[in-house]
């Protein structure tokens, strides 16, 4: 049985990242419920990240502020956007290092958007000539 395997790229762009959080219920009594149809059920949190691999399946990201695993989060950047889900969070020095799983529905691939600095590590000990 073979396996695709899919390349992962090295790269460095600022891009913005919004994670959608799930309003919880109010089980205070203190709030009426909401009634308006057209009111937000999440609420969408936005930051600058730097995005640091990116593959097909998925993306790699450092944040300043933190993000839950298991969020919603979409990545934006010139006119594209990839959206997912938060699969994995690790906490460091400088803030958070974040893995983010695209939905089957916006893959990415090289020829729809090419981030910035975007180097291919497999392509380092390979020799023309």
């Amino acid at each position: 049985m073979a396996f695709m395997v899919t390349p992962r790229y090295l790269c460095s762009q600022l891009v913005r990242l919004v994670i959608t959080q799930p309003r919880a219920a109010d089980t205070s009594g203190l709030r009426a419920p909401v009634t308006d149809p057209r009111a937000p059920v999440a609420d969408d949190r936005e930051q600058w990240a730097n995005l640091e691999e990116i593959w097909g399946g998925g993306a790699v990201l450092e944040c300043e502020d933190d993000v839950a695993a298991g969020a919603q989060a979409k990545i934006s950047a010139d006119d594209v956007s990839f959206s997912g889900r938060v699969t994995a969070v690790d906490r460091h020095e400088f803030g958070w290092r974040v893995e983010i799983a695209f939905s089957p529905l916006t893959p990415w691939t090289i020829g729809c958007w090419r981030p910035e600095h975007l180097l291919d590590p497999a392509a380092f000990g390979q020799r023309s000539g």
